[in-house]
Protein backbone atom coordinates (compact mmCIF):
# COMPACT_ATOMS: atom_id res chain seq x y z
CA UNK A 1 0.00 0.00 0.00
CA UNK A 2 1.28 3.23 -1.09
CA UNK A 3 -0.01 6.87 0.54
CA UNK A 4 0.91 9.95 -0.41
CA UNK A 5 1.21 12.72 2.32
CA UNK A 6 1.29 16.40 0.95
CA UNK A 7 3.09 18.77 3.24
CA UNK A 8 3.48 22.54 2.83
CA UNK A 9 7.09 24.29 2.85
CA UNK A 10 8.98 24.15 6.04
CA UNK A 11 12.37 25.11 7.59
CA UNK A 12 14.35 21.63 7.26
CA UNK A 13 14.86 20.47 10.50
CA UNK A 14 11.14 21.16 10.83
CA UNK A 15 10.24 19.44 7.92
CA UNK A 16 12.46 16.08 8.78
CA UNK A 17 10.63 16.33 12.65
CA UNK A 18 6.94 16.22 11.11
CA UNK A 19 8.02 13.31 8.26
CA UNK A 20 9.26 11.06 10.91
CA UNK A 21 6.04 11.99 12.91
CA UNK A 22 4.10 10.32 9.88
CA UNK A 23 6.74 7.74 9.28
CA UNK A 24 5.43 6.49 12.72
CA UNK A 25 1.73 6.49 12.28
CA UNK A 26 1.62 4.22 9.53
CA UNK A 27 1.56 0.65 10.10
CA UNK A 28 4.04 -1.92 8.94
CA UNK A 29 3.80 -2.80 5.24
CA UNK A 30 2.70 0.80 4.02
CA UNK A 31 4.80 2.78 2.26
CA UNK A 32 4.70 6.77 2.50
CA UNK A 33 5.66 9.01 0.37
CA UNK A 34 5.84 12.82 0.42
CA UNK A 35 4.94 15.35 -1.80
CA UNK A 36 5.83 19.11 -1.38
CA UNK A 37 3.62 22.32 -2.20
CA UNK A 38 4.91 25.80 -1.80
CA UNK A 39 2.89 26.79 0.27
CA UNK A 40 3.43 28.81 3.47
CA UNK A 41 1.32 26.98 6.45
CA UNK A 42 4.13 27.59 8.51
CA UNK A 43 5.13 31.25 7.94
CA UNK A 44 1.00 32.21 7.61
CA UNK A 45 -1.16 31.79 10.48
CA UNK A 46 -4.17 32.74 8.68
CA UNK A 47 -5.87 29.47 8.48
CA UNK A 48 -8.49 30.26 5.95
CA UNK A 49 -5.70 32.11 3.94
CA UNK A 50 -3.57 28.86 3.27
CA UNK A 51 -6.65 26.84 3.35
CA UNK A 52 -7.69 28.57 0.02
CA UNK A 53 -4.14 29.43 -1.61
CA UNK A 54 -3.08 25.78 -1.48
CA UNK A 55 -6.15 23.87 -2.22
CA UNK A 56 -5.60 23.65 -6.66
CA UNK A 57 -1.78 22.81 -5.42
CA UNK A 58 -2.74 19.79 -3.55
CA UNK A 59 -5.33 18.55 -5.78
CA UNK A 60 -3.00 18.50 -8.69
CA UNK A 61 -0.68 16.35 -6.71
CA UNK A 62 -3.30 14.37 -5.21
CA UNK A 63 -4.14 13.66 -9.80
CA UNK A 64 -0.29 12.84 -10.06
CA UNK A 65 -0.20 10.70 -7.38
CA UNK A 66 -2.84 8.64 -8.30
CA UNK A 67 -1.36 7.97 -11.92
CA UNK A 68 1.72 6.65 -10.12
CA UNK A 69 0.05 4.23 -8.48
CA UNK A 70 -0.64 5.73 -4.85
CA UNK A 71 -3.25 4.13 -2.90
CA UNK A 72 -4.33 7.43 -1.19
CA UNK A 73 -3.42 10.92 -0.86
CA UNK A 74 -3.59 12.31 3.13
CA UNK A 75 -2.71 16.45 3.33
CA UNK A 76 -0.21 16.97 6.48
CA UNK A 77 -2.67 18.62 9.01
CA UNK A 78 -6.01 19.91 10.38
CA UNK A 79 -6.82 22.38 7.73
CA UNK A 80 -8.01 19.79 5.15
CA UNK A 81 -6.41 22.07 2.34
CA UNK A 82 -7.37 20.80 -1.23
CA UNK A 83 -9.46 17.86 -0.42
CA UNK A 84 -12.94 18.52 -1.38
CA UNK A 85 -10.85 19.52 -4.63
CA UNK A 86 -8.76 16.29 -5.29
CA UNK A 87 -11.91 14.31 -4.43
CA UNK A 88 -13.69 15.67 -7.63
CA UNK A 89 -10.53 14.63 -9.56
CA UNK A 90 -9.31 10.87 -8.77
CA UNK A 91 -10.73 7.76 -7.77
CA UNK A 92 -8.42 6.74 -4.58
CA UNK A 93 -9.01 7.94 -1.28
CA UNK A 94 -8.59 11.61 -0.57
CA UNK A 95 -8.20 12.00 3.73
CA UNK A 96 -8.37 14.77 5.80
CA UNK A 97 -7.11 14.83 9.25
CA UNK A 98 -9.36 17.88 10.33
CA UNK A 99 -12.99 15.32 9.46
CA UNK A 100 -11.44 12.09 10.33
CA UNK A 101 -10.35 13.21 13.46
CA UNK A 102 -13.25 14.85 14.72
CA UNK A 103 -15.58 12.20 13.48
CA UNK A 104 -13.71 9.63 15.16
CA UNK A 105 -13.71 11.94 18.24
CA UNK A 106 -17.49 12.19 17.98
CA UNK A 107 -17.65 8.42 17.63
CA UNK A 108 -16.44 8.55 21.51
CA UNK A 109 -18.00 10.92 22.99
CA UNK A 110 -20.14 13.31 22.25
CA UNK A 111 -18.66 16.28 24.25
CA UNK A 112 -15.56 17.23 22.31
CA UNK A 113 -13.09 20.10 23.34
CA UNK A 114 -10.74 21.28 20.83
CA UNK A 115 -7.28 22.96 21.08
CA UNK A 116 -6.11 25.44 18.54
CA UNK A 117 -2.82 27.62 17.91
CA UNK A 118 -4.59 30.92 18.05
CA UNK A 119 -8.08 32.18 18.69
CA UNK A 120 -7.84 33.67 15.13
CA UNK A 121 -8.02 30.46 13.75
CA UNK A 122 -11.62 29.19 15.38
CA UNK A 123 -14.00 31.05 12.95
CA UNK A 124 -12.68 29.38 10.19
CA UNK A 125 -12.60 26.04 12.32
CA UNK A 126 -16.41 26.36 13.03
CA UNK A 127 -17.19 26.59 9.61
CA UNK A 128 -15.59 23.57 8.95
CA UNK A 129 -17.09 21.90 11.76
CA UNK A 130 -20.70 22.71 10.34
CA UNK A 131 -19.87 21.29 6.92
CA UNK A 132 -18.33 18.22 8.33
CA UNK A 133 -21.65 18.11 10.63
CA UNK A 134 -19.72 17.86 14.29
CA UNK A 135 -20.14 21.21 15.51
CA UNK A 136 -22.92 19.75 18.05
CA UNK A 137 -20.26 17.26 19.42
CA UNK A 138 -17.84 20.59 20.08
CA UNK A 139 -18.37 22.04 23.34
CA UNK A 140 -15.44 24.78 23.02
CA UNK A 141 -12.59 26.15 20.88
CA UNK A 142 -9.52 27.34 23.20
CA UNK A 143 -6.55 29.11 21.81
CA UNK A 144 -2.88 28.21 23.35
CA UNK A 145 -2.05 32.01 22.11
CA UNK A 146 1.40 30.43 20.41
CA UNK A 147 1.51 30.49 16.13
CA UNK A 148 2.91 27.58 14.94
CA UNK A 149 6.07 29.37 13.46
CA UNK A 150 6.44 29.38 16.80
CA UNK A 151 5.83 26.13 18.42
CA UNK A 152 9.73 24.92 18.87
CA UNK A 153 11.43 27.90 20.80
CA UNK A 154 8.40 27.66 23.05
CA UNK A 155 7.87 24.15 23.27
CA UNK A 156 7.52 24.19 27.09
CA UNK A 157 5.50 26.82 26.98
CA UNK A 158 3.28 24.98 24.45
CA UNK A 159 2.89 21.81 27.27
CA UNK A 160 1.57 23.99 29.62
CA UNK A 161 -0.64 26.45 27.66
CA UNK A 162 -2.26 23.27 25.99
CA UNK A 163 -2.46 21.45 29.34
CA UNK A 164 -4.41 25.19 30.53
CA UNK A 165 -6.68 25.36 28.08
CA UNK A 166 -7.66 21.63 27.78
CA UNK A 167 -8.41 21.64 31.58
CA UNK A 168 -10.45 24.33 31.11
CA UNK A 169 -12.19 22.83 28.67
CA UNK A 170 -13.49 19.57 30.82
CA UNK A 171 -13.70 21.49 34.24
CA UNK A 172 -15.53 24.62 32.83
CA UNK A 173 -16.93 23.22 30.05
CA UNK A 174 -17.59 19.44 30.68
CA UNK A 175 -15.60 18.21 27.49
CA UNK A 176 -15.25 14.19 27.71
CA UNK A 177 -12.34 13.90 24.64
CA UNK A 178 -9.93 16.65 23.59
CA UNK A 179 -8.96 17.30 19.94
CA UNK A 180 -5.72 19.09 18.91
CA UNK A 181 -6.76 20.47 15.82
CA UNK A 182 -2.94 21.21 15.33
CA UNK A 183 -0.58 18.21 14.66
CA UNK A 184 2.70 19.86 15.46
CA UNK A 185 1.04 20.40 19.24
CA UNK A 186 -0.05 16.43 19.23
CA UNK A 187 2.00 14.31 18.10
CA UNK A 188 4.56 16.50 16.62
CA UNK A 189 6.00 17.79 19.94
CA UNK A 190 3.92 16.21 22.04
CA UNK A 191 2.68 12.17 22.74
CA UNK A 192 -1.63 12.07 23.22
CA UNK A 193 -0.38 9.34 25.37
CA UNK A 194 1.35 11.98 27.39
CA UNK A 195 -0.94 14.42 27.63
CA UNK A 196 -4.47 12.29 28.13
CA UNK A 197 -2.48 10.73 31.31
CA UNK A 198 -2.45 14.24 32.80
CA UNK A 199 -5.64 15.33 32.07
CA UNK A 200 -7.37 12.20 32.80
CA UNK A 201 -9.27 11.69 28.92
CA UNK A 202 -8.93 11.13 25.75
CA UNK A 203 -6.66 13.26 23.85
CA UNK A 204 -6.92 12.79 20.11
CA UNK A 205 -4.16 12.26 17.37
CA UNK A 206 -5.20 13.85 14.09
CA UNK A 207 -1.82 12.48 12.30
CA UNK A 208 -2.54 9.34 13.05
CA UNK A 209 -6.21 9.02 12.40
CA UNK A 210 -5.78 10.64 8.58
CA UNK A 211 -3.19 7.66 8.21
CA UNK A 212 -4.47 5.02 9.80
CA UNK A 213 -7.96 6.41 8.06
CA UNK A 214 -6.59 5.93 4.28
CA UNK A 215 -5.23 2.32 5.43
CA UNK A 216 -8.53 1.56 6.17
CA UNK A 217 -10.33 2.43 3.42
CA UNK A 218 -7.64 0.75 0.56
CA UNK A 219 -7.88 -2.14 2.68
CA UNK A 220 -11.87 -2.24 2.38
CA UNK A 221 -11.87 -1.04 -0.78
CA UNK A 222 -13.66 2.06 -0.36
CA UNK A 223 -12.97 5.70 -1.49
CA UNK A 224 -15.76 8.57 -1.93
CA UNK A 225 -18.72 8.27 -3.62
CA UNK A 226 -18.83 9.87 -7.17
CA UNK A 227 -22.44 10.62 -6.66
CA UNK A 228 -20.89 13.15 -3.92
CA UNK A 229 -17.76 14.19 -5.81
CA UNK A 230 -18.55 13.14 -9.46
CA UNK A 231 -15.51 13.19 -12.60
CA UNK A 232 -14.68 16.13 -14.93
CA UNK A 233 -16.22 14.49 -18.05
CA UNK A 234 -13.65 13.78 -20.45
CA UNK A 235 -12.67 15.68 -23.41
CA UNK A 236 -14.46 15.22 -26.22
CA UNK A 237 -12.84 15.49 -29.46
Amino acid sequence: MKIMVVMGEYPPEEGERRRQAVLKCATPGTEIGFGVIGATFFRQSNSRVNWLSAGAVVAEIAVKSQAEGYDAVVPFGTLDAGVELARNLVKIPVVGAGQSVLHLGAQLSNRLGVVAYEDKSMPFMRKQMHAWRVADSVVGIRGIGIPLPESTKNREAMRGRFIEVARELIDKHDAEVIVPMGVTMVPVQYSPQEMAKELGVPVMDALKTSIQTAEMMVRMGLTHSVRTYPLPAAPSH
